[in-house]
């Protein structure tokens, strides 16, 4: 063995002065191991965001429970509560309520003023139907319409309103509808609970690996599978479609008014930071 062989040199992990982690940053098993090589207890965390979950519908049950002739099982609670414990929040109500404004209305409210949740999200009721009883839960509960509808498919009717302090993101009964909007608007928000922009899906360009036939007027997110610089499509883009989401780690961003597409063509995807090429110097 040569001189200097078998050592381990002050400063070859960490250099005196090297930024260890960075203010938002999660705290995965990596970082736990940084911190720990360096004798570190304690830092200042934030803490995870509370979410209250519920869903509207006199047609919906949980899953275990007896389903009665025409009702459905509700898959958008388990769907996003599943999601929201994946980004490092903590659904702290999951519950179904039944189509009766009034009822809603004071639910939600003792939900708010208790300060149960850091965030609510709704599913359900948001549309022009008879049954869509969001445009009276939001007066008749004392809240505050910020606004109703986006010019995008799926999803369109959401409603984002305030009760007191706690916002309150209303999204389409639809399974695929309320994920879509839930990866384009409630992840910016809770990354601004966690104090992280991290939470937010970034643009890259893609090639797209399969056709998507239809045009539209409105700009339109499908679901898709980022590899290798390509993105491929499911048959079925159905709103309430869910088992075509398997598999899928991205989304697609259609523009407004845009023609039918074929393989080849590039397209936007969204999707989070890990899955795609770094970005150049710059963002570019």
């Amino acid at each position: 063995m040569g001189a200097g062989k078998n050592y381990a040199r002050r400063g070859e992990d960490i250099a005196k002065g090297s930024l260890l982690l960075s203010a938002g940053q999660k705290i995965t098993p990596a970082e736990m191991g940084i911190l720990a090589s360096m004798g570190v207890t304690d830092i200042p965390v934030s803490a995870r965001p509370r979410v209250a979950l519920l869903s509207t519908g006199d047609e919906l049950a949980l899953p275990g429970q007896p389903l009665k002739p025409g009702c459905i099982y509700n898959s958008s609670l388990c769907l996003l509560a599943a999601r929201l414990r994946e980004l490092g929040a903590e659904p702290t109500v999951i519950e179904l309520l039944r189509d009766d404004p009034a009822a809603a209305a004071l639910r939600i409210r003792d939900i708010a003023l208790q300060g149960a949740a850091d965030l609510i999200l709704t599913t359900g009721g948001v549309s022009v139907g008879q049954k869509d009883i969001f445009h009276q839960v939001v007066p008749m509960s004392g809240g505050e319409l910020i606004f109703w509808r986006l010019k995008i498919k799926p999803g369109s009717p959401v409603m984002f309103w305030k009760l007191g302090e706690t916002p309150i993101l209303s999204l389409s009964g639809n399974p695929f509808a309320a994920y879509a909007t839930f990866e384009l608007l409630a992840r910016p928000a809770l990354g601004k609970l966690l104090g992280t922009a991290s939470l937010s899906l970034r643009p890259a360009q893609a090639v797209l690996a399969s056709p998507f036939e239809k045009s539209g007027g409105l700009r339109r997110f499908l679901r898709g599978t980022y590899a290798g610089g390509q993105v491929f499509l499911p048959e079925n883009h159905s709103s309430g479609s869910l088992q075509s989401l398997k598999g899928c780690n991205c989304l697609v961003d259609i523009p407004a008014g845009s023609p039918p597409l074929s393989p080849g063509d590039r397209v936007t995807i969204l999707a989070e930071d890990w899955l795609l090429p770094p970005q150049k110097k710059g963002g570019r």
